[in-house]
Order: C-alpha cells, then sequence, then structure tokens
C-alpha cells in the first residue's frame, strides 16, 4: 500500500465531547452559525448536468435550488419564480428555457428574465444566482475556498472524475446528532465487531490515517480474505469487480476521505461516492449521497453499479443502527442529567480524536 500518508498516532489533549453537544439547541445554533455555515458549502457536481439545458434540483434544498448548465457554464440558481413564488422545475430533465408552470414567466438558462405575458415591460427580476466555486468538478458556493483547504490533500488525484458520469443520489434521514455520523466514519475500531462483509473486503489491520488542518483521510488496504466472503452484498460486489478486472485485484480496498466540516469523499474499486451531511436540528441530519461511475461501467456494466450500491447499503445500514446505539445512550444520560466521557483508542480513533479537536477550535471559548 502506498506511504503517502501519514501512520502516526495523535495524542489527543482532551477526551470525548460532552454529551451536551449532541441534544443542546443552543450547541447546535453555534456549531450551524459558527462550522457549518462557514465551511466550503459543497452543493452538488458538475456532472450532474453534463449537456446544455440540462437541470438539477437539490433535493437537500427542497428543490429550491438547482443546477443548470448554459452556454457559459453550471450555474446555482434558485428555483422559485419571482412572481408568485413557485417551484419552477422539479428532478433532472433538459430544457431550452426555464418556464414558470403557474403564469409562464419565463427565463432562459442562465436566469435572465425573458418574459412575462401580459405585463407591459418585463419586470428585471431574473432567477437568484449563486456564485460557485468548482474542485475538481465538485462545485462549492463558500463562504470558504475548497482549493485553499485542499492544497496539501495527498488523495486529490484518487479523486479525478474525468471520464466518469453521475449515475443516482439518494438521501437517508438520520434521527440523531450528525456528529454520530462523523465519529463511525472516521474510526476503524467498529470495523470487526459491526461489518461482517466490510471486514473481509477491506482489511481493517491494513490502514493508514491522513491529516490536514481541514481534512483527514483513511487509506485501507484489500485483506487476504476477499475472496473468502461471508456477506452476499459483499460477495456479489467482489465476483463483479473481479469479473470487470479479469481477477486482478484493486490498488485499495476504499479510501475514506472527509473535507471539514462535513463533505466526505469516498473511493471505491471503480467507483466515487460524495456524501454530504445536512444537519437540520440537534437529532435529525440528513445524509445526501451520490454515486459517480467510469461510462463505460455505468452504460455498460450495470452488474458491477448495482453490486456495489448493495454493498454500500449493507454497511451503511450498520453504520445507522450503531449511530442509533450510541443516540439512544446518550439521550438517557441527557435526560437524567448524567455525563459521562470515555478515551480515545489511538489508532483506531484518530480520525474522530481529529474531528473532535477540528470542532473545538471552531467553537472556540464559545
Amino acid at each position: 500500500m502506498s506511504d503517502i500518508l501519514s501512520s502516526t498516532h495523535l495524542t489527543p489533549n482532551r477526551s470525548q465531547l460532552p454529551i451536551s453537544w449532541y441534544f443542546d439547541p443552543a450547541i447546535f445554533e453555534q456549531e450551524r452559525r459558527l462550522v457549518l455555515d462557514q465551511g466550503p458549502g459543497y452543493v452538488g457536481h458538475e456532472l450532474m448536468v453534463p449537456s446544455e439545458g440540462d437541470y438539477y434540483t437539490l433535493d437537500w434544498s427542497r428543490h429550491g435550488k438547482m443546477l443548470v448548465r448554459s452556454p457559459g457554464g453550471v450555474h446555482l440558481l434558485d428555483n422559485v419564480c419571482r412572481h408568485r413564488q413557485s417551484l419552477l422545475l422539479e428532478g433532472r430533465g433538459n430544457v431550452r428555457n426555464i418556464v414558470c408552470p403557474v403564469h409562464k414567466w419565463t427565463y432562459d438558462l442562465d436566469g435572465r428574465m425573458m418574459g412575462a405575458p401580459e405585463f407591459d415591460r418585463n419586470p428585471d427580476m431574473g432567477l437568484i444566482e449563486t456564485p460557485l466555486i468548482n474542485w475538481h468538478g465538485l462545485l462549492f458556493r463558500g463562504p470558504r475556498d475548497p482549493a485553499k483547504d485542499l492544497a496539501d490533500f495527498p488523495l486529490a488525484s484518487e479523486f479525478d472524475f474525468s471520464g466518469y458520469v453521475f449515475e443516482r443520489a439518494h438521501v437517508d434521514v438520520l434521527e440523531y446528532n450528525w456528529k454520530n455520523f462523523l465519529e463511525i466514519f472516521l474510526e476503524m475500531y467498529h470495523v470487526v465487531p459491526y461489518h461482517p462483509g466490510l471486514q473481509y473486503f477491506v482489511d481493517p489491520g491494513n490502514y493508514k490515517w491522513g491529516f490536514g488542518e481541514r481534512w483527514s483521510c483513511q487509506m485501507l488496504g484489500i485483506k487476504d480474505e476477499f475472496r473468502n466472503q461471508v456477506s452476499p452484498h459483499y460477495t456479489r460486489y467482489r465476483n463483479a469487480i473481479l469479473q470487470y478486472s479479469g481477477g486482478e485485484l484493486p490498488r485499495y480496498g476504499t479510501l475514506w476521505c472527509i473535507l471539514y466540516p462535513n463533505v466526505m469523499l469516498e473511493w471505491y474499486p471503480y467507483g466515487l461516492v460524495i456524501s454530504t451531511l445536512v444537519p437540520l436540528a440537534p437529532e435529525r441530519t440528513l445524509n445526501v449521497v451520490e454515486f459517480f461511475y467510469p461510462e463505460e461501467v455505468a452504460l455498460f456494466e450495470r452488474e458491477l453499479v448495482e453490486a456495489h450500491q448493495a454493498a454500500y447499503a449493507e454497511s451503511a445500514a450498520e453504520d445507522t443502527e450503531i449511530c442509533t446505539w450510541l443516540h439512544k445512550g446518550r439521550k438517557a444520560l441527557w435526560l437524567n442529567g448524567q455525563e459521562d466521557v470515555g478515551p480515545y483508542h489511538s489508532p483506531h480513533e484518530d480520525g474522530m480524536v481529529h474531528m473532535h479537536e477540528f470542532l473545538r477550535r471552531q467553537l472556540g471559548q464559545s
């Protein structure tokens, strides 16, 4: 496995986060104001709208915003008519112009007003646009610049989307705090006891961490028992990989990376995944999961695509079970007025240490 990542263990300055940080509305509002609203603001990938006239409405915004490709590039536009605030489009498709379904107000692909039926003059009211920053096709609305935050990210070349297509996205509703999800994403301690399929796909004993100021990553090798699966979904995924590769093993089991505070970049054999946490309340979170594949795989290797997503869903369901156990235990302490914090395991929980220290820095003395 590559040596481009540091294997240095982290020495935590403190123990885990206080129980109140998972339930207290005041803490949640501080996180929203000082952490989430000050992040890079990922909105979607340019591959969602590959051709002129393509649109893709963003579920996480309740379809209130959309990506649209015009001759000049990709725009993030408000998907709400300026007349009576009707939703304009929903889902994914291609249009010549953007037309309101109610009164037929019409906008061009850049969001400029084209026509308002029966008005003497067209109102000067184009669709509201948010400027975008592009990193490897990932689109961000700011305020942070992801290119600066990822300037020292050693795995950037592994997230080259050239030749890839956007296959699908889905949104999971998580009934627990957003940090529960990140803690499980950022630790290896649970993989062997809780993931019967994943633990025979990746090698939980052969991994390396990498850390930057606003990112971290995990590089996992392929396990020797890769060919001896116990999970039907991972058996199917393994077979599809070997069929497509002619028996050649992938160079990694997976790469799991995070751009703080809430964007996860995931590399899998012949697939890339972007998942974004959208915290709605202390105990409610959206997880927007986007799947991308090489065009040949997406079009002609449907078994590989479907097998990957089935294996991914298996591990995601197991992670949700873990997060629910954490949520229930912490909530019992919270409601009973109790506090408890445990030690970290290094190196298995180094990613969680790094995330907790990031949050403490961002919240400061608050």
